[in-house]
């Protein structure tokens, strides 16, 4: 849905010459979608480096490239007060086709009240 606004609002801007079209470009975020027909090879061993205070760690993953699978490394993010990591990661979906889900924060729920006593 969000894709399709975005191309109709594209669209618009090319055909009303430059106006919406910069303002599209200046404010809107556009993401590839990265799908595949088939799933993605196993995650690489990898050791991963010790905790360090203040960051998250994003693990590796196979991305699509050209084509050919390729292995993003992993890192250090730093944490976001307030947000929880999700790591990217692969998703089937309905079609069996898999999707590539791009890592994201997430706002951090309040823990539960302790129970009354």
């Amino acid at each position: 849905m969000l894709v399709r606004l975005l191309s109709i609002v594209l669209l618009l801007g090319v055909s009303s010459c430059r106006g919406l079209f910069l303002w599209a470009a200046e404010t809107a975020v556009l993401t590839a979608i990265i799908v595949s027909a088939t799933p993605p090879p196993p995650p690489q061993v990898v050791v991963v480096p010790e905790a360090r205070p203040g960051f998250v760690w994003q693990p590796g993953y196979w991305t699509l490239q050209g084509g050919q699978w390729a292995w993003v490394d992993g890192s250090w993010l730093a944490l976001q007060p307030g947000y929880t990591w999700t790591p990217t990661h692969w998703v089937q979906v309905q079609d069996g086709s898999w999707q590539l889900v791009p890592g994201h924060w997430d706002a951090a729920q309040a823990p539960p009240p302790p129970p009354p006593q």
